[in-house]
């Protein structure tokens, strides 16, 4: 315990020179309690993202129908969401302590795991977008077999953190910055002096931010286009034939799965938009503008990674039973009412038997 307090004493007075008052800025938190508030819903959200990431890897891993080239970037996301729930937590002890309670070497590798884990799940997220566009919109499947090679596959998920890796190693190889203990935030991130702050976060920003999500908004946008065209052409040729019932339902039908696919996109362009984009839009500017707004803003970027597996994990069917059958509550359930609906069938059966016999009895006394 002494030798944590000395390195944390030594690294707070390291800290002071660089980042003059900032040990006891007002600004920054309010109080005590919005620091011990903010690391209660980062552990709650962590926690969270940690079982349902780990059950969309085990799905996949497990149920042979699951095992697509879609789903090779959802684990991938998946493994770079459990990832950063792991170092989440560990950021909210050091958020709820307000010192640095880790070794320095500890709370560099935090903060280089953020910064990969981060981007990497931004990439994966554009991949699985672009990924769903060339699925749906290309008319043959050896177009799609020929992008998606195993190769090319697995060229693709090394990029997806070779990227922001080579973001997250800047700060080792050059003076731009350095990773550790930011005594302003009370976090372990990078603690670039006052004259480089601004410059290493716009290259983050940069790198991280405009051209994923110009991908994934252009490609979901161009998916409900082409479904949208999809669903009026298959409604005029209708219309050019006989009007049936069955056309009518048809009609009602496409007209249901065009909705559902644009609440879909929507949901989750705006889950993205909510929880990445209000961190990258803020870091790049000066932080005595929003030094009390960024620590909030972080906290829902980390809870992107709690609700990465519900949008493309339980939206899925083949997800859902899946995780049916991890969950032994699920199990209990499905087998009560499988058995409830087992008992009453019998029960009908018994009853239709007694009706019969009954009318029977009725037409021989007639």
């Amino acid at each position: 315990m002494e030798g944590l307090i000395n390195i944390s004493s030594s690294n707070s007075s390291e800290m002071s020179n660089e980042f003059p008052n900032s040990t006891t800025d007002p600004r920054v938190y309010r109080s005590s309690v919005e620091r011990q508030v903010l690391s209660a819903i980062i552990f709650f959200d962590s926690s969270i993202g940690l079982l349902g990431n780990a059950a969309v890897v085990f799905a996949v891993l497990t149920v042979k129908k699951l095992q697509t080239t879609t789903n090779v970037f959802v684990v991938n996301l998946a493994a770079a969401d459990f990832l950063t729930c792991i170092v989440a937590i560990l950021q909210s002890v050091v958020f709820l302590k307000g010192e640095l309670v880790f070794p320095v070497a500890v709370c560099q590798a935090m903060a280089f795991g953020i910064l990969v884990c981060v981007g990497c799940s931004v990439n994966n997220l554009m991949c699985v977008a672009v990924n769903r566009l060339v699925g749906i919109t290309t008319a043959t499947h050896s177009v799609f077999r020929k992008l998606y090679t195993p190769c090319k596959l697995s060229m693709t998920v090394v990029l997806t953190w070779l990227v922001p890796a080579a973001v997250a190693i800047i700060p080792f190889v050059s003076d731009y910055g350095e990773l550790g203990y930011n005594p302003v935030y009370h976090s372990c991130s990078w603690r670039s002096n006052r004259a480089y702050q601004p410059r290493y976060s716009m290259v983050v920003v940069v790198v991280y931010f405009p051209l994923q999500f110009a991908i994934l908004f252009a490609s979901y946008l161009r998916i409900w286009l082409f479904v949208r065209g999809t669903t009026k052409s298959t409604l005029r040729q209708d219309r050019a034939g006989e009007a049936s019932t069955g056309n009518r339902v048809f009609q009602q039908q496409l007209l249901k799965r065009q909705i559902a696919v644009t609440k879909n996109l929507f949901l989750v362009v705006c889950v993205f938009l909510l929880c990445i984009s209000p961190y990258f839009l803020l870091v790049a500017l000066p932080s005595s503008l929003v030094d009390n707004i960024l620590p909030t803003t972080s906290t829902i970027l980390m809870a992107n990674s709690c609700v990465n597996p519900i949008i493309y994990g339980t939206k899925h069917p083949d997800f859902r039973a899946a995780f049916a059958r991890v969950l032994p509550c699920r199990r209990k359930v499905r087998k009560t009412s499988q058995t409830k609906s087992t008992q009453d069938t019998k029960e009908t059966s018994k009853q239709q038997l007694k009706s019969v016999s009954s009318a029977t009895t009725e037409q021989t006394h007639a």
